[in-house]
C-alpha cells in the first residue's frame, strides 16, 4: 500500500512539473505608452463646426490653429510623445449631446482612437438652445498611424 501511494505521489509530482506554465503574451511599446500616458482632455458646448467629424493634431501649428477655432485657452501638450484628437458632435438643436472617447487600442505601430456622439437621455432636462459640442484629448504619439473612428451611437 505504501509503495502504490508512493508511486501515485511521484506520478503527480512529475506531471505537475512537466506541465507547461502559459505566460501572458508580452505587451507592446504602444499597449505600454497607452496604459501608462498622461491624459489631458478638454470640452466645450460652444465653438465647435456645424457638421460632425474629428481633427487630428500633431503638432504646434495645428494646435494653435484648433486652440483659435474653439476659444481655447490651454498649454500645448508635448507634441513629442503625445498627439490630440479633437471631435466635434456638429451643431445640435437640444443641449445635453455630447463625444465619449472610448479606451484607445494598438494595432502593432498604430493607434486606434474610437468615440461615440451620446445624445441626452429621454427623461433629462436640456436647454432648447443651440449647441456646437467637441471634445480633445492627448494620446501617446505612436510609431505608425492614428487611425479614427467613429462608432455607432
Amino acid at each position: 500500500m505504501k509503495v502504490r501511494s508512493l508511486v501515485c505521489l511521484l506520478l503527480a509530482a512529475s506531471s505537475i512539473s512537466s506541465a507547461k506554465v502559459r505566460k501572458p503574451a508580452a505587451k507592446t511599446d504602444m499597449e505600454k505608452k497607452i496604459m501608462t500616458a498622461p491624459v489631458e482632455e478638454w470640452k466645450g458646448q460652444q465653438g465647435g463646426p456645424l457638421e460632425p467629424g474629428h481633427q487630428l493634431v500633431t503638432d504646434l501649428k495645428g494646435w494653435k490653429a484648433l486652440a483659435a477655432r474653439l476659444g481655447l485657452h490651454a498649454n500645448a501638450p508635448d507634441f513629442s510623445k503625445s498627439i490630440v484628437v479633437a471631435v466635434f458632435v456638429g451643431e445640435r438643436p437640444p443641449r445635453g449631446f455630447s463625444a465619449a472617447f472610448e479606451k484607445p487600442a494598438a494595432e502593432g505601430d498604430d493607434l486606434l482612437v474610437r468615440y461615440r456622439i451620446k445624445k441626452p437621455a429621454p427623461t433629462s432636462f436640456v436647454t432648447q438652445a443651440f449647441a456646437q459640442p467637441w471634445k480633445a484629448r492627448t494620446f501617446p504619439r505612436p510609431k505608425g498611424k492614428v487611425i479614427v473612428e467613429l462608432l455607432p451611437q
